[in-house]
């Protein structure tokens, strides 16, 4: 029991000392080499501490290995562009002057609903009002809006502008949404009125449509694929 004891506060002492080599991130920050250390140094770890017949050195140089190679590998993201690229991808832009890029969407396996919650949590409802919405290689979500509507808020001017409320989602991907439809309660054929008066294509050729509690309405067309 003793020796299992010594064997655990050594590995213990060990990992912890290895984190902090790596640095200070959060999970949802990590890049994939990273995290994929991570996950090795935990399984490597488990062994030696389960089975006091493994020699100690069968978790602690595995580990000594794998962290030394995420050293080598910050360094060369550091140092190189192209490596940087490779090992931990680029940023994509999803939203760029108010329009969804669907095949970044596509690309990045993110869908129209996950990609509108996570505006909502950067407090963003109206789709329009985005510059740009950029996904980093991080996971997270960067949204940079239109000037206009950084430069003051309604406090500032001493109004008190109507709230327009959450957007609710009439089309995705070419589908109506009926229990939305209710919500704001129009039918078929106003949405297809709505999207005649604007000259958009019909109900089928668009991505996504919402209205919000003012009736102010966002409009997205499919992309043609090429």
């Amino acid at each position: 029991m003793l020796v299992i004891l010594i064997r655990t506060l050594i590995l213990f002492i060990g990992i912890i000392i290895t984190m902090r080599i790596l640095g200070k991130r959060q999970l949802g920050e990590l890049e994939a080499s990273e995290f994929v250390i991570t996950l090795l140094i935990s399984e490597v770890a488990a062994v030696p501490m389960q089975d006091i017949g493994t020699p100690l050195l069968h978790g602690v140089i595995p580990i000594l290995t794998m962290v030394s190679l995420e050293l080598l590998f910050t360094f060369g993201i550091i140092k190189s562009l192209r490596f940087r690229v490779l090992l931990c991808g680029k940023p994509s832009v999803v939203v760029q002057n108010g329009r969804i890029i669907q095949k970044e969407l596509l690309r990045n396996r993110i869908s129209v609903d996950e990609l509108l919650e996570e505006l909502r949590a950067k407090n963003v409802t109206d789709i329009s009002k985005v510059k740009y919405a950029i996904l980093e290689t991080s996971g997270d979500l960067s949204v940079i809006l239109y000037s206009r509507f950084n430069t003051a808020t309604a406090d500032d001017m001493n109004q008190n502008p109507p709230d327009t409320g959450l957007p609710v989602v009439l089309i995705n991907d070419g589908k109506l949404l009926q229990k939305n439809m209710e919500v704001r309660n129009v039918d078929r054929e106003w949405v297809e009125n709505c999207l005649k008066n604007k000259k958009m294509p019909q109900v089928r050729d668009i991505f996504l449509m919402t209205v919000d509690d003012l009736g102010n309405v966002y409009i997205s067309e499919k992309e043609k694929r090429q």
